[in-house]
This record gives structure tokens, sequence and C-alpha cells, in this order.
């Protein structure tokens, strides 16, 4: 099954059974969902920054943002159209465009403060690895500040089989590539079971 096709038939089938918009994007439950909005209000002043949140989902990140009264200029991206319509249909204060900016470069190189990525990385596709270390590329790209992503724990005593698992040591090494665009990595560990942020921060900023 092509990777495309990976993605749209977890999502699109979750879709389909009327779960929670928690449980359509893979999330254990609402506070899981939340807790890994918080590390990055934690570790970025969002305030009157530009943000890209690439798979944006039903639009769950700007609501929180919304909730918790941060004014940003938010855009979000997402390769399932079906995600996007209905993130569209809540007249949110945001951009929502349905794309793959992996294949297509449809924004210009740092124009967002902020990238940020919440479980892109989650299904195992079988080149997880390939694909992290060219999305952080991607990102620094994009990004004139932070780029912010979390990633499910090698630790995570719930392991299956359908779902890619990595750890800060690998993360960290992966980002050597990148050593000379790269001020600082900070990783938050702990606040679930399963999970880690990756919070960068670019050089020159």
């Amino acid at each position: 099954m092509k990777k495309l096709d990976i993605i749209r038939t977890y999502y699109e089938t979750n879709m389909s059974k009327n779960l929670p918009e928690y449980g359509i994007l893979g999330w254990e439950s609402e506070e899981a969902q939340r807790l890994r909005f918080d590390m990055l209000l934690s570790a970025v002043d969002l305030e009157g920054k530009a943000l890209l949140d690439v798979g944006c989902g039903t639009g769950n990140l700007l609501e929180h943002i919304i909730r918790k009264g941060i004014s940003v200029k938010y855009t979000g991206v997402d390769l399932l159209d079906k995600m996007i319509e209905r993130a569209k249909s809540k007249g949110l204060a945001g951009e929502f465009i349905h794309a793959d900016i992996f294949k297509h470069r449809i924004f210009e190189n740092e124009s967002f403060d902020v990238i940020y990525t919440s479980g892109i990385f989650n299904l195992d596709l079988g080149n997880n690895i390939d694909f992290l270390e060219r999305a952080v590329g991607l990102f620094l790209d994009l990004s004139r500040q932070h780029v912010v992503f979390n990633l499910l724990h090698k630790d995570s005593p719930d392991r299956e089989d359908r779902y890619f698992y990595s750890s800060p040591d690998e993360v960290a090494e992966l980002l050597e590539e990148y050593s000379e665009r790269i001020e600082n990595v900070q990783f938050i560990e702990a606040y679930l079971k399963n999970d880690f942020t990756v919070v960068i921060r670019k050089k020159g900023r």
C-alpha cells in the first residue's frame, strides 16, 4: 500500500466511526491531545507569531490556542481534504490549506516564525527515519525561529505494530546533519508515558 493510502485509510476510517475529534486523529484521550499542545505553548512564545501547523487535522490546535487567549497568525495544512473541510467549517480565525507540502513547495523559505506538527510521524510508513530527516530539513527552511514536533517514545509500555517509535538519542543523532543551522535542541519528556517533544531553535534568530 502506498504511503498516502496508509494515511488516508487510517484517518478516514476513524472519521467514518463517528469518533470524537481526538479519536479521529488517533489520540488516546482529549487530555493527551491537550498535553501535547501544551508542550508547544510552554516551549515557545507564540504571541503575535506566524505559525504553520503541519498535519493540522480538524483545527484542534488553533481551537486550543484561542481558548488560551493567544493571538497568532495561524496557517494549517493537511494532505487530507476531509480534514480541511471540517476545519474550515468551524469558522476559526486562521487559514486552512489542503496540500502535501512534502511534494509541493507552496510556501517560501522563512515564511513562518514557528513550524509545529503533532502526530504526523506516528504511523509506521516503512521509511519513518528518512521521512523525519527530510521533514526537519523542510521545516528548518520554512521557519524563522523554531521547529517543534512530537514522536512516540520507544519506551512506551503500550506499543502497537502499526505505529513508529523513536527515542531522543536517535533524534539527536539525526539532527547532527543540521547542526550548522540549529542553535539548540530541547527534548521534553515525562508529560505522557508514550511521547516526547522536540523543540529546535534556529541559529541567527
